[in-house]
């Protein structure tokens, strides 16, 4: 796709960050915005923001984890726009803890954001991109955790790692039924977001209670952990940037950090040579 004007894009976890950022780089090139976000406070300001870039964004405030927000979803974009022809799935949190410790509605939680809404998106959206016979992008915002391994943070990791996976077997059935439809996997390293206060934003159903593990030292430590290497993350409108560069170059992997790239090659040659992983 080299063309953005007047077209449509929607953005899961909207609000904020990566996806604000991306959302914002598409209302540059005259795309009309849909935005999701749990964060009801926020999302109106960003949707406010675009809307006076001169081009429309609507916006949908619900948890995208539940998959009748994912239909309602598209079906805002059709009724107010009648196409689309970008889907981000963005949306996603940070959860750090030994697996055999982490509460299971940490557990849950986690999968649902990070995965099973990115998973629910192009289950929704592909078919109506199919029907449509019109150049499309889908475009899953998962990590450079995705791409290595480490001792602490299983849960993100390997989120992360499904959603490059499940990207790259999408991509494929892509281009093996002639599709015109370019699925991109956004791989970052540390971004300036507030994915360190995803606390902040838990559905309901999954609000942090008594459970031991929320008071405890581990806790506690992940979360410095978090906070310090998101703040020490390049600027999140780098991102945006990427993003549409690689749309317009059909680029799979989105690479804004040239490290990862780098980090993921101890991972790929113990595979190949049948090493046992390293801490």
């Amino acid at each position: 796709m080299k063309e953005f004007k007047d077209k449509v894009i929607v953005v899961t976890g909207g609000a904020r960050g990566i996806g604000r950022a991306i959302a914002v780089e598409g209302a540059k090139r005259g795309m009309n915005v849909v935005l999701n976000d749990i964060d009801g406070e926020q999302l109106p300001k960003t949707c406010e923001e675009i809307n006076a870039m001169g081009v429309k964004c609507v916006m949908q405030v619900a948890d995208i984890t539940i998959y009748e927000n994912i239909q309602a979803l598209l079906q805002l974009t059709l009724d107010t726009f009648g196409h689309v022809d970008i889907l981000v799935n963005n949306a996603g949190c940070a959860v750090s803890g030994a697996i055999w410790k982490l509460p299971k509605q940490d557990i849950d939680w986690i999968t649902e954001l990070n995965f099973l809404s990115h998973i629910y998106g192009m289950h929704l959206f592909i078919p109506q991109m199919i029907k449509q016979g019109t150049p499309c992008e889908i475009i899953n915002v998962e990590s450079t955790a995705g791409l290595i391994t480490g001792s602490t943070a299983t849960m993100y990791l390997c989120t992360k790692a499904a959603g490059v996976s499940a990207s790259e077997s999408v991509y494929m059935a892509m281009k093996a039924n002639n599709y015109p439809i370019n699925v991109h996997c956004l791989v970052p390293a540390y971004v300036k977001t507030t994915i360190h206060l995803a606390d902040l934003h838990r559905p309901e159903r999954y609000a942090m209670n008594d459970d031991p593990y929320y008071t405890s030292e581990e806790y506690k430590a992940g979360q410095v952990r978090s906070e310090r290497g998101v703040m020490s993350g390049i600027p999140d409108w780098y991102v945006g940037e990427c993003v549409f560069t690689a749309i317009e170059d059909e680029k799979f992997y989105i690479f804004t950090h040239p490290e990862s790239q780098v980090a993921a090659v101890p991972r790929i040659q113990r595979l190949a040579s049948g090493i046992n992983p390293q801490p």
